[in-house]
């Protein structure tokens, strides 16, 4: 088997991995991939769970772009354990995390992958590899969005969807750029998000108190469909929505012009500058991931359930085993 288009060598690595669209993921012996150039191979400590890992299994409509049997995940951390040719930003023994290769096939739950060199950086120090490994994809989401809505200093932001993997990390980077910050969320979360930072939480499924924030400079909502629309009326003329839900989807273009505003509908991609920033970020203190869950890879089909359950708050991470 070929792991996301690279090369297998002869050695071979545990991995979870579905081996037809919709099925269950299974633990299995593949293949172990070598770098190509310009790549890393990564010893993955830990991998995290993000909603499209499971979106992605589960739809036939990757079939196309995907290769059967597939490895799920996106976000890694670890270490550096072979390095292809040209590659001189990275050496054998560097713990680096990262985005990798996304939106095309990374396979990070598995024992090794191969990365591109520039999608990967050096681990805050003061994170463990679990930590690291459930930064990437929801921090750069969330510092990616803000950045598309313009958040700055004196910014008032809504962020629905506030207690999940972006939700809570955008949070805090919007208080951090200087924001005031509404945070939309169960009750059972709010003094978690308080502790974040947040300067006000309301509950989601309160549409009264909902209609009682005001207005907004910008929002991020994390939730999508017709919760996501009826935000727009929230975001004050002129200001920007952005929705990590709704790629592309006209009604919601229009919508948004007839409340005289703008709706960027927004995919994340790999940034190791950002990363970089957001490594200084919580080293300093101003930042944190929560982690509301570990599994080992044999349970990685728990862990997609922890996640599409909502079953906590933050992150499900995956780590393997002891190593």
């Amino acid at each position: 088997m070929i792991v996301g288009g690279r090369r297998p060598s002869s050695a071979t690595m545990r991995a979870a991995l579905h081996r037809e669209w919709g099925a269950a993921l299974e633990i299995a012996e593949v293949p172990r991939p070598e770098p190509a150039a310009g790549e890393v191979r990564i010893a993955v400590r830990a991998t995290s769970v993000n909603p499209i890992d499971i979106y992605t299994g589960f739809n036939a409509g990757y079939e196309q772009s995907m290769l059967l049997p597939y490895i799920p995940g996106w976000d890694v951390a670890g270490v550096v354990d072979a390095v292809g040719y040209g590659v001189t930003r990275h050496a054998v023994g560097d713990r680096l995390f990262g985005l990798a290769w996304f939106p095309h096939p990374a396979g990070t739950y598995a024992e090794y992958t191969t990365v591109p060199a520039h999608h990967l950086a050096a681990m805050p120090t003061s994170q463990s590899f679990t930590e690291a490994a459930c930064l990437p994809m929801a921090a750069l989401t969330a510092w990616q969005m803000l950045d598309a809505v313009g958040v700055g200093a004196g910014h008032r932001v809504l962020v629905s969807g506030a207690s999940g993997g972006v939700g809570h990390l955008a949070v805090q980077l919007a208080v951090a750029r200087g924001a005031t910050v509404t945070a939309l969320a169960r009750p059972a979360n709010h003094a978690a998000l308080y502790e974040l930072g947040a300067h006000s939480c309301v509950d989601y499924t309160d549409t009264a108190a909902i209609a009682a924030i005001g207005t907004v400079d910008g929002a991020i909502d994390l939730v999508g469909g017709e919760f996501g629309a009826s935000l727009f009326d929230l975001v004050a003329a002129g200001g920007t929505i952005a929705l990590a839900t709704a790629w592309s989807i006209p009604k919601y273009d229009v919508a948004a012009a007839e409340c005289g505003i703008r709706a960027v509908s927004y995919l994340v991609e790999p940034d190791a500058e950002a990363l970089r920033a957001i490594t200084d970020l919580i080293d300093a203190g101003h930042l944190q991931v929560i982690v509301g869950a570990e599994f080992d890879l044999s349970r990685a089909p728990e862990a997609q359930r922890w996640v599409q359950e909502r079953r906590g708050f933050g992150k499900a991470a995956i780590v393997m085993g002891s190593r």
